[in-house]
């Protein structure tokens, strides 16, 4: 018997006020592939997985076991500072999400970043470090380009 072995890999690029910072390969989470399970065995398969990007600020390292970033960064009134997705397809077997976080009124630095299913809370599908990315004012933005990818 044939078996196809559906593989769920992704693939990062983050961007600094447009430049370029880092791009490396993700880890998609046990937690988001057993979610990504599910939704597709749901009645409401046109709901997306994926809605939101948080960010944080610990460097550890990232394992498929994660349910939440090391130190996922709070700015706001919920706790958190996620940011909704923008979707696209740019292959059949590809789903894009892009998010861009700007406003950030005090210094930080950004090493990592996380694809959830709901602005709080939720479940952490993929994971990532980013390197240090050092915004220091409202006007620096970070864009981080997320691709997951079934072969």
């Amino acid at each position: 018997m044939a078996n196809d072995g559906i593989k769920v890999t992704g693939h990062i690029w983050v961007r600094k006020n447009g430049e370029l910072v880092c791009e490396r390969d993700n880890i998609v989470t046990t937690a988001g592939k057993n979610a990504l399970a599910t939704l597709l065995n749901s009645a409401s398969a046109g709901t997306s997985l994926v809605s939101h990007m948080g960010f944080g600020t610990a460097v550890t390292a990232v394992a498929a076991a994660d349910t939440a970033l090391g130190t996922e960064l709070v700015i706001g009134s919920n706790g958190y500072n996620r940011v909704t997705v923008t979707r696209s397809n740019p292959s059949a077997n590809v789903i894009q999400y892009v998010a861009t976080l700007t406003g950030i009124s005090s210094a930080v630095t950004v090493q990592e970043a996380g694809l959830f299913s709901a602005a709080t809370a939720g479940t952490l599908v993929a994971h990532q470090l980013t390197g240090a990315v050092a915004l220091s004012s409202a006007s620096d933005s970070l864009q981080i380009t997320w691709q997951i990818t079934f072969s």
